[in-house]
């Protein structure tokens, strides 16, 4: 089982969008994904509704016990599952730092049973997103271009500098910078992400996500935006959102 992180420690990017469609990616592909949601606001988690009648399962805060829990993923069907968030999450971030290496050992148990993790993270730098990254093969991180958006990327680069140089993580890829909610039409934004281009040079994914509504009426109907498509507009995302997703898969090897 390979793991993907998706994170960003600013809200609203474009995270749990993205986390969804990859695993909509996956299991287009043939994968068996387990879906880890970090973020105690489970906007990932409301993607994917419990089936009727469903055995709870292993919650995240339960990653962050010394003593390993016996429960499995709650199932959602044959070849996808899912850990939710709890309230308990809330208390990990006070927790002492050896809490970080615990979901790295907890998630190792599902090691043959699933072929990818991804993980959505929070919005902060803390206890659950470095947590996040030493637990992780992979890292992907969705930006979109504002001002606020852009100024935590440094912070975020150097924190997953810091999780593979101080031996938490060493194996951790960056796999790149990725573009969200683009605008072509705007030159201020044309402008911003040429700059951006440049200051992380070599950082950057090639692939861009554009700003559509297909992909929120696509989200609120909890489907991938390619599936059932009607429209000019909806094409244009659905190819756009297959192409980025089949570039970050076709880096987790």
């Amino acid at each position: 089982m390979k793991t993907l992180s998706i994170a960003n420690q600013k809200g609203g990017v474009g995270k749990s969008t993205l986390a969804v469609h990859l695993a909509y990616a996956a299991l287009d592909a043939g994968m068996r994904v387990l879906l880890v949601d970090m973020d105690k606001q489970g906007s990932m988690s409301l993607s994917f509704p419990a089936i009727a009648d469903a055995t709870p399962g292993l919650v995240a805060s339960s990653l962050y016990a010394a003593e390993q829990s016996e429960e499995m993923p709650e199932r959602i069907n044959d070849k996808l599952s899912i850990i939710r968030p709890d309230l308990a999450l809330l208390n990990v971030d006070k927790a002492e730092n050896k809490v970080l290496r615990f979901p790295a050992m907890a998630l190792r148990r599902f090691a043959d049973d699933f072929d990818l993790c991804i993980i959505d993270t929070p919005p902060l730098l803390g206890v659950r997103l470095i947590a996040s990254l030493a637990a992780s093969d992979y890292v992907v991180t969705p930006v979109s271009l504002g001002l606020y958006e852009l100024a935590g990327v440094g912070d975020l680069i150097q924190t997953i500098h810091v999780v593979r140089t101080q031996g938490l993580n060493p194996k951790l890829r960056h796999i790149g910078i990725l573009p969200m909610k683009t605008n072509s039409r705007s030159s201020s934004a044309n402008k911003a992400l040429a700059n951006f281009r440049e200051a992380y040079a070599g950082s950057i994914m090639a692939e861009g996500l554009p700003e559509r509504e297909a992909v929120r009426q696509s989200v609120a109907n909890r489907r991938p935006v390619w599936l059932g498509t009607k429209g000019a507009g909806q094409l244009k995302a659905a190819h756009e959102w297959k192409a980025a997703c089949a570039a970050l898969l076709g880096r987790v090897k």
